[in-house]
C-alpha cells in the first residue's frame, strides 16, 4: 500500500505564512485575478466579462510553448494523485499556476490588447483555460477555493473537469484554449486570497498554542464558566446581586 507521503510535515507559522503569501496570494491568486479581472473589463480596455475566440491558437508560438508545459504538468499530477503522493500532485498543479504568470509577463498581453488584437484573444482564452484547469487539479486539496473560481467563471460545479481519459479530457490539457468557450460571460472576479501578516500570524500562534489536548481542556473550562455564571446571573444570594460580581470590572 502506498503511503501519502515518505516523511512527516514539520509546521511552523514562518513556513504557513510564506506560503500563504508567495504561493497562494502571489502566485495562484494573483494569476486568477489577473485573467478574469481584465476579461470583465469594460469593451475598448477589456473583452466586458466575455472570452474572446482565439482561432489559431495552436500556432502561436508562445501558446504552442505552454500548452506542452501544461500537458506534462496534467500528466505529473495524475500519475502523483494516482499513487497518493499528494505533495508532488499539488506541486504539479502549483507549476502549472507559475507557468501561467510567466505566460501572461512574457506576452505582455496589456500591450497586445492594442498592438495585436488577435495575439491577446489567444493569450486570454487561454489564460482563462489554465483558469479552469486549476480549479479542477486544486479541488481535492481545496474545494471551497474551487468551487468559488467556478463561481468566478460562471460555470457549475457539475461542469468540475473529471480528466477522464475515456472523454478525452487528459488530451485538452494540450490545447488549454479550448477548455472554456468562445462567448462564455465569466461572472464578477474577486480576490481568491487575502495577505497574512506577522499580527495575523500572532493572533493565531497564540489562539493555538499548546496541545490539542490543552485547547481542548480550556475550551471545556471557559464553557463550564460560562455556563455557571449564566446560572447565577439575576441571582441574589444576602441582599447581593451576583451580576454586578461576575460582571464588574472591579471584581475579583
Amino acid at each position: 500500500m502506498n503511503r501519502p507521503e515518505v516523511s512527516d510535515t514539520l509546521f511552523t507559522w514562518a513556513d504557513l505564512q510564506a506560503k500563504l503569501n508567495s504561493e497562494l496570494l502571489n502566485n495562484l491568486g494573483n494569476f486568477i485575478n489577473r485573467v478574469l479581472s481584465f476579461i470583465a473589463k469594460e469593451a475598448g480596455a477589456g473583452y466586458d466579462s466575455v472570452v474572446p475566440d482565439a482561432p489559431n491558437a495552436g500556432e502561436h508560438t508562445l501558446t504552442k510553448i505552454l500548452a506542452e508545459k501544461t500537458s506534462k504538468w496534467v500528466e505529473q499530477y495524475l500519475d502523483a494523485m494516482e499513487k497518493v503522493k499528494l505533495k508532488q500532485g499539488l506541486k504539479s498543479a502549483m507549476g502549472i499556476s507559475s507557468d501561467g504568470n510567466a505566460y501572461l509577463q512574457e506576452s505582455q498581453f496589456w500591450k497586445l490588447y492594442k498592438e495585436d488584437p488577435a495575439a491577446c484573444a489567444i493569450v486570454m482564452k487561454t489564460s482563462v483555460g489554465l483558469v479552469y484547469l486549476l480549479a479542477c487539479l486544486l479541488s481535492p486539496f481545496m474545494p471551497s477555493f474551487s468551487d468559488e473560481v467556478l463561481r468566478q467563471l460562471n460555470l457549475s460545479p457539475e461542469e468540475n473537469l473529471s480528466l477522464s481519459e475515456e472523454k478525452g479530457e487528459i488530451a485538452k490539457a494540450k490545447s488549454p484554449w479550448d477548455f472554456v468557450p468562445a462567448g462564455h460571460r465569466i461572472g464578477k472576479p474577486a480576490p481568491l486570497f487575502k495577505e497574512l501578516k506577522d499580527e495575523d500570524v500572532a493572533l493565531h500562534r497564540e489562539k493555538y498554542a499548546g496541545s490539542q489536548a490543552e485547547r481542548s481542556s480550556k475550551a471545556a473550562a471557559d464553557a463550564e464558566a460560562n455556563k455557571v455564571a449564566n446560572q447565577l446571573k439575576g441571582t441574589k444570594l444576602s441582599g447581593i446581586d451576583l451580576d454586578i460580581l461576575i460582571y464588574s470590572p472591579y471584581a475579583g
